[in-house]
């Protein structure tokens, strides 16, 4: 009976309502209104009938509303703050990215992975500009779940993009006379991987408003 409680929960949702606690919302109401229509068919209502009076005795739509909207702690931290939700956290997780293949580079260095460090800083640059993307999908599909904007998804898909297309990892092995290093540095992005990362990054918008116009 979950579809008779289909708007109830986007209006829910929409209003900045935890996912988790809707989801627990609607299939106690749900598991209520089962209960109500088997005991009005166990004394001869029709099904149909039943339906109706069953939900009419739950109380209207904005009566069962009201219980979820009126205590603030049933709001989720996304919906109090956005931009630190879908902004700031993948920004934050971004740089801990760096920081961590920086440190698993160096760390490297040390053993005897060290004649294929070059290779494996290719494969951690890989990793980085993946890992940016898989972060901005993350925060557009947290704020579809939600029923959200996807204003501050958006910017923080761009800032992603932006940020990692930025960011250079480089490995120079030693030479005779050149000590070997390892880089993690800004430079100033291209054009071309940056509006690539950029567009892979908003790819989930397409899903987005697709499923907002199916009926």
């Amino acid at each position: 009976m979950h579809d008779a409680f289909a708007d109830l929960r986007e209006d829910l949702l929409r209003a900045g309502i935890s996912p988790r606690r809707v989801h627990r919302y609607v299939r106690e109401l749900s598991d209520h209104h089962a209960d109500l229509i088997e005991h009005l068919e166990a004394h001869g209502h029709p099904r149909p009938e039943a339906e109706n009076e069953a939900l009419h005795r739950l109380g209207s739509h904005d009566t069962l509303l009201l219980p979820m909207l009126a205590d603030s702690r049933f709001r989720s931290l996304a919906s109090r703050w956005p931009a630190l939700v879908y902004l700031g956290l993948p920004l934050a997780s971004q740089l801990i990215l760096a920081l961590l293949s920086a440190i698993a580079l160096i760390a490297a260095a040390s053993t005897p992975l060290r004649p294929a460090l070059v290779d494996l800083g290719s494969g951690v640059a890989v990793l980085w500009l993946a890992g940016s993307v898989i972060l901005s999908w993350a925060a557009i599909f947290a704020a579809h779940r939600r029923r959200a904007s996807m204003r501050w998804p958006v910017i923080a898909a761009l800032a992603v993009s932006t940020l990692a297309a930025a960011m250079n990892i480089g490995v120079t092995m030693p030479l005779a006379d050149i000590h070997g290093e390892i880089t993690l540095a800004l430079m100033h992005p291209a054009p071309l991987p940056l509006v690539t990362l950029a567009a892979l990054s908003l790819l989930p918008l397409l899903f987005h408003f697709g499923t907002r116009e199916t009926p």
